[in-house]
């Protein structure tokens, strides 16, 4: 990529950002959509086969799209710009041990299009410290490969097992394991996160993109909807800080079951 091309990308992405804030379904600035795929367009004759293959994207703009359908367009070229978010610099980090306390517990996390390779990566830390089993990444989240993951997780993408597929089939292989699927979601039909969960059973939770959520067919094959109470003007958190909680609010009440104490 040459750095010419780097700014035509930083003020690609500066235009998604934009767009993205101000914008809602079917109701997009014109001007600025025709800026934003006239800039597109330009990558065709790129010799950077990244570059090139992006310029396809123009063809997936227009006016009457939804924003989640452009907010999913911005991800290729959030990443190939290599944004990251920086707080993983203020992460602290100790040594580590070099064994589990106990076995790792049935609970497992299956991850929809999540945007942030940031919070995929503290989702990895969080998942190693509940002695989960496993991460399920599926759409378009993030994985191990790129390098803002693991800089986030702080080597738990080593220790931690995890898998890519749809979501369907995530969803498929859990139920056929017996595992019970809980999204972490506000809706109408959600019960409180400190609500009991089924004694001992193997559960998997359900996070979605953390803007839009997750669509109503994937919140119907689920077997039941959690929410975390929230106290304060906002109604909902960080989706990595929210999977953290229920995560360790499912692992105390395992740990409560065995008569062992927090």
């Amino acid at each position: 990529m040459t750095s010419a091309e780097k700014k035509v990308l930083e003020e690609i992405y500066q235009l998604f950002s934009g767009m993205e804030k101000d914008s809602a379904d079917a109701l997009f600035d014109n001007t600025m959509l025709e800026q934003l795929i006239s800039l597109i367009a330009s990558f065709s004759e790129s010799e950077d086969p990244i570059l090139k293959k992006l310029s396809s994207y123009k063809n997936h703009l227009n006016e009457q799209m939804t924003l989640k359908h452009f907010a999913t367009i911005t991800v290729p070229f959030e990443r190939a710009l290599k944004k990251s978010v920086q707080d993983d610099d203020f992460l602290i980090s100790s040594h580590d041990r070099d064994h589990l306390i106990t076995p790792r517990v049935p609970l497992h996390f299956v991850v929809d299009n999540m945007r942030s390779a940031f919070n995929v990566g503290s989702l990895f830390r969080t998942a190693d410290t509940l002695g989960a089993q496993k991460i399920w990444l599926c759409g378009y989240t993030p994985t191990p490969h790129q390098i803002q993951v693991g800089k986030a997780a702080l080597g738990a993408t080593i220790v931690m097992p995890w898998e890519t597929t749809s979501f369907t089939e995530a969803i498929r292989q859990l139920k056929e394991a017996g595992f019970q699927i809980i999204a972490l979601e506000t809706t109408s039909k959600s019960i409180v996160m400190s609500a009991p969960f089924e004694n001992k059973k193997p559960t998997a939770f359900v996070i979605g993109n953390e803007r839009f959520g997750l669509e109503s067919d994937q919140l119907a094959m689920c077997d039941e909807i959690r929410k975390i109470e929230t106290f304060g003007i906002k109604n909902s958190l960080n989706a990595g800080v929210a999977a953290a909680i229920a995560g360790y609010e499912w692992r105390r009440q395992w740990n409560e079951a065995d008569g062992i104490s927090s």
